[in-house]
């Protein structure tokens, strides 16, 4: 397993993440996909709640779930899964895989999807954007998560300002 390089240690990054992102309780719809058990979940679990109090089993057992949320949702509970990514840091961490598409969408192969990447970073103010950036680049130093590389190099310019 790699580490935060990035930052100090963990605890670090989590003061950091709770600076940007203060956790407080999201009374709003967090999703309106009614079709999936992903999106019933992410509406039964997160109302009334703040980020801070998502148990990493939910983030774990929803991994792929961030697009499912609702604008206001993915910033109000982003930092969960941000925190689990870092929590989990290593080449089989299926949160850290899940997040850095989520946040980097398209490929070499099929083209980026820079206009889906501009509308999500948007949605974040510009100190969120950049601890978004410096995750990123941190996974960026790390040779154990060469396939990512590619995908973070063409999305960093829309997390670091």
């Amino acid at each position: 397993m790699s580490d935060l390089a990035g930052f100090v240690n963990f605890e670090d990054f989590r003061s950091q993440v709770i600076l940007a992102f203060p956790p407080e309780p999201f009374y709003g719809v967090a999703s309106t996909h009614d079709e999936c058990d992903e999106g019933i979940a992410l509406r039964r679990e997160l109302p009334g709640k703040s980020w801070d109090e998502i148990p990493a089993s939910f983030i774990d057992d929803n991994s792929l779930s961030l697009p499912l949320l609702k604008p206001t949702a993915l910033v109000a509970f982003f930092p969960a899964w941000l925190l689990r990514a870092a929590e989990t840091f290593g080449s089989d961490s299926l949160n850290l895989e899940f997040l850095v598409y989520f946040l980097c969408p398209g490929s070499e192969d099929e083209g980026w999807d820079d206009e889906k990447r501009e509308s999500i970073a948007s949605l974040f103010s510009p100190t969120q954007r950049e601890l978004i950036g410096r995750f990123l680049s941190t996974v960026l130093e790390d040779k154990e998560f060469d396939w990512f590389h590619g995908y973070i190099r063409h999305a960093l310019k829309s997390w670091q300002d």
